[in-house]
């Protein structure tokens, strides 16, 4: 953003505008000395943002940014598939001895699929591309590979950077023995990743347990074994580890909240 002297001017907010746009910081933070974006560069974003914007793409980020550029793009005719407007953001605890542990004891037959959590490997991707695809299509509506090979290497793009965690089984519910089938139980991917020496802060996208598994612990376990596995990976033992999920998926709310997930923020999420 230029100021009106001709320089650089302190940036306000952020967005990243291709096909969907993600937003932080139109509506302030003053607690950092961030000033609100006023309305004239709001519509210039909503200008330059809504022609790029596609079919079946999105507006994200924090509830309140999201609320402040929603209006300018309805105005140009952006319209709403779907709107999501409380999306709470959860931060997993941080626990001396690893979140699994404690989870691991109150579920010890279980255990198998704490032993289990691991990165995909790239030679798993044809098991992993139609778990997240059931993901996918049972959280949008949609099926994503229909619109040609993108989604796909997508998902093969995050397992080769070792960010795609997975449990095997063999397709019905206990431990993959030699010789025996396999199939993906539940995964979870580091969708968003900063990384620092002191701390880094991940989020995690694309949850999934096998709907045969649901209500058995094996999520619950599972992703307790992913927290882990993504501060020893991926953003050091005093990172953070986040997602976020709908306000009205109570079974999910129920499952983040017994691993000790506490709210540290709210998104929200216009699907176009």
């Amino acid at each position: 953003m230029s100021s009106p002297w001709g320089g650089l001017a302190r940036p306000v907010a952020a967005a990243w505008s291709v096909g969907s746009l993600m937003l932080f910081g139109l509506a302030g933070r003053p607690e950092h000395g961030l000033r609100a974006a006023d309305v004239g560069e709001i519509r210039a974003l909503a200008e330059h943002a809504g022609p790029r914007l596609s079919r079946r793409g999105s507006v994200s980020g924090p509830a309140r940014d999201v609320a402040a550029v929603w209006g300018g793009l309805s105005e140009q005719g952006t319209r709403a598939r779907h709107e999501r407007w409380r999306q709470p953001v959860l931060a997993a605890p941080r626990a001396g001895g690893g979140v699994t542990s404690t989870h691991v004891r109150r579920r010890p037959s279980l255990t198998w699929v704490s032993r289990s959590v691991r990165p995909a490997r790239p030679d798993e991707a044809g098991l992993v591309l139609p778990a997240s695809v059931d993901m996918f299509s049972g959280e949008l509506g949609y099926d994503p590979t229909a619109d040609g090979p993108g989604y796909g290497r997508h998902v093969n793009w995050l397992i080769e950077q070792g960010r795609s965690y997975i449990v095997l089984d063999d397709g019905a519910g206990r431990p993959v023995r030699p010789g025996s089938p396999r199939a993906v139980a539940f995964k979870a991917d580091v969708g968003a990743l900063w990384r620092s020496p002191a701390g880094g802060v991940a989020q995690l996208t694309g949850v999934w347990t096998r709907p045969d598994l649901r209500g058995q612990g094996v999520g619950a376990i599972a992703l307790a074994g992913v927290v882990d596995a993504v501060r020893r990976d991926h953003v050091g033992a005093d990172g953070v580890v986040s997602l976020y999920v709908n306000d009205y998926n109570t079974p999910a709310l129920a499952l983040y909240r017994s691993l000790g997930f506490e709210q540290v923020g709210l998104f929200a999420t216009v699907l176009l």
